[in-house]
């Protein structure tokens, strides 16, 4: 047991160093009618915020991030301010990078959970956009995204924007 333990820390010190880790605020930003098959009528906007935890290794990527608050407007509510508790929903990601100097392009693909039954989550988003390294270990991202069990539905309505730091 204390070997494996020992191997496991070994790879992971290992892969660090090799690697670049990553923690950013995202900003996510859709205009749907519902995600979480609710009927609402007229306008809904959703607007997230979250904490963004990345690993890079070259060009693969693996990622997790979990909501903090969340905005919404709706013409059945208005305008509503809701706290999610860090760690009760999840995206875990994997994806690609292709850098070309100061920018680069990503794309990935992850899937969305909740714990507790308030959140309906479970829907898998595919995200393609652009990053840009501005001083060093910082960088913003532009990427947009599409629902892929509601592909159709949410074809340019999702949005999102980050700002991080590289360590």
């Amino acid at each position: 047991m204390k070997k494996s333990v020992l191997v496991l820390f070994i790879l992971l010190v290992a892969s660090l160093s090799l690697g670049s880790l990553s923690l950013g605020l995202i900003n996510v930003a859709a205009k749907t009618e519902s995600l979480s098959n609710t009927p609402l009528s007229g306008f809904v906007g959703i607007d997230v915020l979250g904490i963004d935890l990345r690993y890079d290794l070259g060009p693969l990527s693996l990622g997790v991030a979990t909501p903090f608050l969340m905005f919404t407007l709706s013409e059945d509510t208005g305008i509503k301010t809701s706290f999610v508790i860090p760690g009760v929903a999840w995206l875990v990601y994997e994806g690609l990078k292709l850098d070309m100097g100061v920018f680069y392009f990503r794309g990935d693909i992850g899937h969305t959970f909740a714990f507790g039954e308030q959140l309906q989550l479970g829907f898998s988003p595919l995200r393609l956009g652009v990053g840009m390294n501005i001083i060093p270990n910082y960088y913003i991202e532009f990427n947009t995204a599409v629902i892929l069990q509601k592909f159709s539905e949410t074809i340019g309505k999702i949005y999102d924007f980050k700002i991080g730091y590289r360590f």
